[in-house]
């Protein structure tokens, strides 16, 4: 766990930390009731310091005396002089004002506890696919931000991403470039941008025009884009989920409906993929019902690509799929998805056998 986040009660979290704890993996607990071991290891702490309650401030001063050194800020009403006083009576040195901003907070903390969005590549990756893997990764983390923050989607950031990424296949190789993805600490940015590069590699196997490039690609990176309401700790748990956790992850395509409709930034097919791959033929998916005939082409192009990808990605709870094991599990799906299409997909799937990439990252998560 790299930030713990401290507040007088859960159901009154203020809405930075909620924010944090889709950039970070963070452990929120409230500290009015009772004091508690501090989770290890900690690598920053942020407080809510607004409380009058003395046993509150006693739980709280005995959680950070056993925190140490850790690097820590307090959040006040800086217009309050007794909050003030309290918060420097508790060690803390910096303090923020209740209205301090998400853009400065991560401009703050991610030069002490790291940037979780940046990848960590070889060396020796060729250099298109590190542009094409960092601007993604750029991409993924701007997203972030402006859904939180309620700002225009970054469209054009977006397509310049999805065009890297085809050059970088063309001029490296699939296999090359998803060797590098493989390298991201976090499964969920791995897991999108493992989708966004089949996405590309199958629409460019089928000759698509350079619009369906950018529909398909664009539709790749933000299919999850729902999970941005649900916190790190959830989406890269080291380990299974909990029913009540799974169920949670399960909603994202409803929190895509959510974050995407209306924008007039997002168009409607966009929208169509974000929402609807999870969706089976045969009417058993979600979050719709959708079967048949009310599916789109692209929809199920990305299906097959979202399935692949999760079967050849290796997890804390199982291994990860060579090609072979993985497009049989999908032949095996029958009617649940379009098998013409997955046929056509076939060249993609073996043309990178992701069960013998060697720079695979340590399994950190699982999602739904």
């Amino acid at each position: 766990m790299k930030l713990l986040l401290l507040i007088p009660e859960r159901t009154k979290c203020p809405v930075l930390f909620r924010q944090l704890a889709q950039f970070f993996d963070a452990v929120l607990l409230g500290y009015e009731d009772e004091a508690f071991p501090v989770p290890t290891p900690v690598e920053f702490i942020l407080a809510d310091v607004r409380t009058t309650n003395a046993a509150a401030v006693e739980n709280l001063r005995s959680i950070l005396d056993q925190a140490g050194d850790s690097p820590r800020i307090g959040l006040i009403n800086m217009e309050k002089r007794q909050e003030q006083v309290q918060a420097k009576a508790l060690g803390f040195t910096e303090l923020w004002h209740e209205a301090f901003s998400l853009q400065d907070a991560l401009a703050q903390m991610r030069p002490l506890i790291g940037d979780y969005s940046a990848p960590n590549l070889p060396p020796d990756t060729p250099e298109a696919t590190r542009v094409s893997v960092e601007r993604l990764c750029a991409t993924f983390d701007k997203i972030s931000l402006s859904v939180m923050t309620d700002e225009q989607l970054p469209v054009t950031q977006m397509a310049e991403a999805v065009q890297l990424t085809l050059s970088a296949i063309k001029s490296d190789g699939l296999y090359e470039w998803m060797s590098a993805v493989q390298g991201h600490h976090s499964h969920t940015f791995r897991h999108s941008m493992m989708v966004t590069g089949f996405a590309v590699a199958f629409a460019r196997q089928l000759g698509a025009s350079a619009e369906e490039h950018a529909l398909l690609g664009i539709g790749a990176i933000v299919h999850d884009i729902g999970k941005v309401r649900i916190p790190l700790a959830i989406l890269d748990k080291p380990g299974k989920l909990t029913p009540d956790e799974f169920a949670l992850v399960k909603k994202h395509p409803v929190y895509s409906r959510m974050i995407l409709s209306g924008r007039p930034e997002i168009g409607p097919d966009v929208l169509d993929l974000a929402l609807h791959h999870h969706e089976y033929l045969d009417g058993s998916g979600y979050p719709d019902g959708l079967s048949a005939d009310q599916i789109s082409r692209h929809v199920r192009m990305l299906t097959i690509c979202d399935i692949y990808s999760a079967l050849t990605e290796e997890r804390a709870y199982k291994k990860a799929f060579g090609s072979r094991q993985a497009f049989a599990t999908l032949l095996e799906m029958g009617g649940k998805i379009d098998q013409d299409l997955l046929q056509k997909f076939r060249p993609v799937a073996f043309r990178t056998d992701l069960g013998e990439v060697r720079r695979s990252a340590t399994p950190t998560a699982k999602t739904g």
